[in-house]
């Protein structure tokens, strides 16, 4: 079977806030493209949504007239026949493993046999989701973060079957999209979420204790360590989302029970229809009401502990994965917005 050594046609399968955000940031760059979206999507709305957003780059100067006249033929379409000529194809859709291997599986009936499958779920593993037939080797994970045009790294997880081939032709696709990555396999897959949810366990456990509550965390979380708090940023994501996330985390940790307590929190309010931001209520309520939050008696105390909890954990995952040190700290830092990581 011949093998892709350039990747020239690319198609995003989703048009959530993942699939949309790689589809646009996708469109400043030199490839062909094919939008194939969910079959409730109001393709007709997307399609002048894009035709708007390109005028603007034609009338601003920043594509010219032959660009433009490529990228008013993208298929935005809810056919995924239209992928059949695409040389890497990444899934976006919700994190369901169900979905996302039927997704596959049509794919790979549809494609030609050297395309190259990509997932960029952010806690299943690609082999959990990979095609038996024909594409096995041409298969990988593409982890991109939210939001995707602001966020400088991408996880590119393997296989134990994915090609040299594959794996060449995906490096030169993100280095030619100006995307730092760290390469891992399927053992330390995600590392930056789990050295977030090493923090993020241990935040939880401190509040169970009784030492703060959940908005003096996130408040000091905010003020001190990262830009962003540990259960607002629950919500955020969603917690139906952050509880599948992290049982597919946990499924092989020897000490997965350490996390127990935050799983059966959030399978209780997940089960009550609490979802976060979506459904207006999770750990907060939605919108939020203007508080005075007072600092917990013992801010220090707490913000070392996570540090060190922090530190510890992102040393332990960069090890694990044999990662060098400089990469591991700056896709740290890029995660967390911060301006040092944990080895410098």
């Amino acid at each position: 079977m011949d093998q892709i050594t350039e990747i020239k046609k690319v198609g995003i399968v989703g048009n959530g806030k993942m699939g949309s955000g790689i589809f646009n940031y996708l469109l400043d760059f030199p490839f062909e493209l094919v939008w194939a979206c969910s079959p409730s999507a109001d393709t007709e709305k997307l399609s002048r949504q894009l035709g708007k957003r390109i005028r603007r780059s034609l009338e601003a100067g920043i594509i010219d007239q032959a660009r433009f006249d490529i990228l008013s033929r993208v298929p935005v379409t809810r056919d995924h026949a239209a992928l059949e000529a695409c040389d890497l194809i990444i899934e976006a859709v919700p994190e369901e493993p169900g979905l996302k291997r039927e997704i596959f599986a049509r794919l790979d009936e549809i494609v030609r046999p050297e395309a190259i499958f990509a997932s960029n779920s952010s806690s299943i593993n690609p082999s959990e989701m990979a095609p038996a037939g024909r594409h096995a080797g041409q298969f990988a994970g593409l982890h991109f973060f939210y939001p995707v045009a602001l966020k400088n790294i991408v996880e590119f997880t393997v296989t134990t079957d994915t090609t040299a081939s594959t794996i060449t032709a995906i490096e030169t696709f993100l280095d030619s999209i100006r995307r730092f990555y760290i390469r891992l396999n399927e053992k330390n897959s995600f590392m930056l979420n789990r050295i977030f949810l090493d923090f993020q366990n241990e935040a939880f456990l401190i509040v169970q204790s009784g030492w703060c509550s959940y908005s003096q965390m996130d408040q000091l979380v905010r003020e001190r360590i990262f830009p962003f708090g540990v259960f607002d940023f629950c919500d955020s994501v969603g917690l139906d989302t952050m509880l599948s996330s992290i049982r597919n985390y946990t499924k092989a940790y020897p000490h997965r029970s350490h996390f127990s307590g935050f799983l059966e929190v959030l399978s209780d309010l997940v089960s009550r229809g609490k979802l976060g931001r979506k459904s207006q209520e999770g750990f907060y309520t939605y919108p939020p009401g203007v508080m005075t939050v007072e600092a917990p008696d013992n801010p220090d105390e707490i913000v070392e502990y996570l540090r060190r909890t922090w530190i510890l954990s992102a040393r332990r995952f960069t090890s694990l994965a044999h990662l060098p040190i400089e990469d591991a700290n700056r896709a740290i830092r890029e995660y967390f917005d911060i301006p040092k990581g944990p080895f410098g």
